[in-house]
């Protein structure tokens, strides 16, 4: 083996080290706007899957910080702004309940539900993942910390229709 190749080799392998010691990380994203919040109790997604998710949104100057974390596109609740979804499933690999910590801008519990708009602080867990045959990196949510909470209020839906004859009502405000 040459010495170019010896040293090649030597360089790729420090790479593969280097990266697999930062492969799992945790950081605190700052200063993001926080939407469609569903923080508190784990849901059921379009693939049938139970998870926390929280859309955070912010300017297209932290496009490439924010990249890191997931798939970044182009808002819908706000032109001009993009966003990405963070999960976490409601269960972990040995099938224990998983939450995510909560906090207002005091570092106190906060029970209330997350409005959009809302402005706070979110800490994630990102980590490398290979399986069959696939890889990337995948990032989770571990907890969220209000700094500037929009009160969540709930849009006015349809009722569930009790009788086929009637054709006008009150409209429900609940969720």
């Amino acid at each position: 083996m040459s010495y170019r190749a010896i040293m090649l080799n030597k360089a790729q392998s420090a790479e593969r080290v280097c990266h697999m010691a930062n492969s799992n990380t945790t950081k605190i994203v700052r200063n993001v706007n926080l939407n469609y919040a569903k923080v508190h109790k784990a849901v059921k997604n379009d693939y049938d899957k139970v998870i926390f998710d929280l859309q955070v949104e912010f300017p297209k100057e932290r496009m490439a910080e924010m990249s890191e974390f997931g798939t970044v596109r182009e808002s819908k609740l706000n032109p001009g702004m993009f966003c990405l979804n963070i999960t976490r499933p409601e269960k972990n690999k040995d099938g224990k309940k998983n939450t995510i910590r909560v906090l207002d801008s005091e570092k106190n519990p906060l029970k209330a539900d997350i409005g959009n708009g809302s402005v706070g602080n979110i800490m994630v867990y990102s980590f490398d993942w290979n399986f069959g045959g696939k890889s990337g990196r995948k990032t989770i949510l571990l907890g969220v910390q209000v700094t500037d909470l929009v009160k969540y209020t709930p849009v006015e839906d349809f009722d569930i229709v009790a009788s086929e004859g009637e054709t006008t009502g009150e409209a429900a405000l609940d969720f």
